[in-house]
């Protein structure tokens, strides 16, 4: 039989609370809800928010900071632009030695860097140092000539000099003596003739004196008279007669003398002759002094050729001779390459080539530095196409064309980039937009990014 018990809606009500809470005695209490709207009114409005509400605001608000911060400190937009992949290349410069030699010294090896002048090679010098010795003596030996006959210049100037103004004189004295001459003749046939008139007169005088002295007309005594004074005019006659004769020696004489003045410039003309053989000896030996000169600075330049010095400031990367080594003329001893003068050399696919032009702006990525691009200029931009190269190994890349082009580094100054470096490049092309990379390393393609 069962019985009935009557039980109270409070204490019912009540007893489930504290079942609960014998069953949860771990939870921890929750806060009583309010239970009147006089309650709810009292809350402040932030505390009506819900929950979840706040977790949502939150959430944004730290994305929000945080992207504020990546485009503060982290973003960069990239210029658009075109990716190629090749590898780092410098031009090489052989050096060579302009004469062959013995090889005495080698100052540098691969991987030394070396400056521009610095000395690299010394070729064996000692059979030129003897040439040269040589070569100065002749030197020594044609200026020497050159002195000499430059020293016989004056002496020869002056002795025709001399000889010139002695054939002026005696052309003088010449000409004065036989004028002299021809006077002294004209006075002495003057003389003559007044002798001979004299003498007439004195021949008739006397034959008349002897008629009248034969007639007794005449004392003897003038008869005497005359014949001594006929006898006197006969003297002076053949005496007048002498003078002449003598006076026509003189001029011949004179006139003879006159005949010497060719004779002295002949001789004045020796002389000239004896000068312009000085002055020839002159050029000859300037010759002589200009070609041992030549001669000697030739041998000068051999010997220099022979210390082989650095054209360039750059890195040694072959080295093909040892000291001992016999080395002919134009053979390379060394080969360096130019750090500061390196460039990326890539491929860009036709269609896009058109976007490129000498002197663009372009990035140039290494391997080792992937975050810290090298800025670069375009240099070079093939003439005409080309298939992509030959370790391209997909046939849809192999028949594709391309155009060959080079990124000169502008600042190589700390050396990152190596010749022979696998690098990527970018070609900066303008861009309208901003536009955010999603990587600083540009993929290794040739198409456009």
């Amino acid at each position: 039989m069962m019985t009935q018990i009557q039980t109270d809606p409070q204490n019912d009500s009540q007893k489930p609370d504290k079942a609960v809470k014998e069953r949860e005695p771990a939870q921890v209490e929750q806060p009583t809800k309010p239970n009147s709207v006089e309650e709810k009114e009292k809350q402040k409005p932030w505390q009506k928010i819900p929950k979840p509400i706040w977790v949502i605001g939150a959430v944004l608000l730290l994305a929000g900071v945080g992207y504020g911060v990546y485009r503060l400190f982290f973003y960069s937009p990239a210029a658009s632009g075109l990716s190629l992949s090749g590898r780092i290349e410098g031009y090489e410069t052989d050096v060579s030695a302009k004469i062959g030699g013995r090889v005495a010294q080698v100052s540098a090896r691969e991987g030394d860097t070396v400056k521009s002048g610095q000395i690299l090679v010394q070729i064996d010098d000692s059979d030129l140092r003897a040439q040269l010795q040589g070569a100065i003596a002749r030197v020594r030996a044609a200026e020497e000539r050159l002195q000499s006959a430059r020293q016989q210049l004056p002496v020869l100037q002056a002795q025709l000099e001399q000889a010139s103004l002695t054939t002026n004189q005696s052309t003088q004295d010449s000409q004065g003596r036989v004028l002299e001459a021809e006077n002294a003749v004209d006075q002495a046939r003057s003389n003559l003739a007044e002798a001979q008139a004299n003498l007439v007169q004195a021949q008739s005088k006397q034959r008349r004196t002897s008629r009248l002295y034969a007639e007794g007309a005449v004392a003897a005594q003038q008869l005497d008279d005359d014949n001594a004074i006929l006898g006197a005019n006969r003297a002076k006659v053949s005496a007048a007669q002498q003078q002449v004769k003598s006076a026509g020696g003189r001029l011949t004489q004179a006139q003879a003398t006159q005949q010497n003045t060719p004779i002295r410039a002949a001789a004045e003309l020796q002389v000239q002759k004896q000068i312009d053989q000085a002055k020839t000896d002159t050029a000859v030996s300037q010759h002589e002094v200009r070609d041992a000169l030549a001669t000697q600075a030739q041998i000068q330049a051999n010997l220099n050729y022979l210390v082989i010095k650095s054209p360039i400031a750059g890195d040694v990367i072959t080295r093909s001779i040892e000291p001992g080594e016999v080395v002919a003329a134009g053979a390379p001893l060394l080969t360096l390459v130019n750090q500061q003068k390196l460039y990326l050399r890539g491929f860009v696919e036709e269609g896009q080539i058109g976007q490129v032009k000498l002197g663009q702006r372009a990035q140039v990525y290494l391997d080792s530095f992937p975050d810290q691009p090298l800025e670069a200029t375009i240099s070079r931009i093939d003439p005409k196409a080309s298939f992509t190269p030959e370790n391209t190994y997909f046939k849809k890349d192999r028949v594709t064309q391309v155009f060959g082009v080079e990124l000169t580094l502008n600042n190589n100054a700390q050396g990152k980039a190596k010749q022979g470096m696998p690098a990527d490049g970018r070609i900066l092309l303008p861009e309208s937009e901003p536009k955010r990379s999603s990587t600083l390393m540009p993929d290794r393609i040739i198409t456009n990014s």
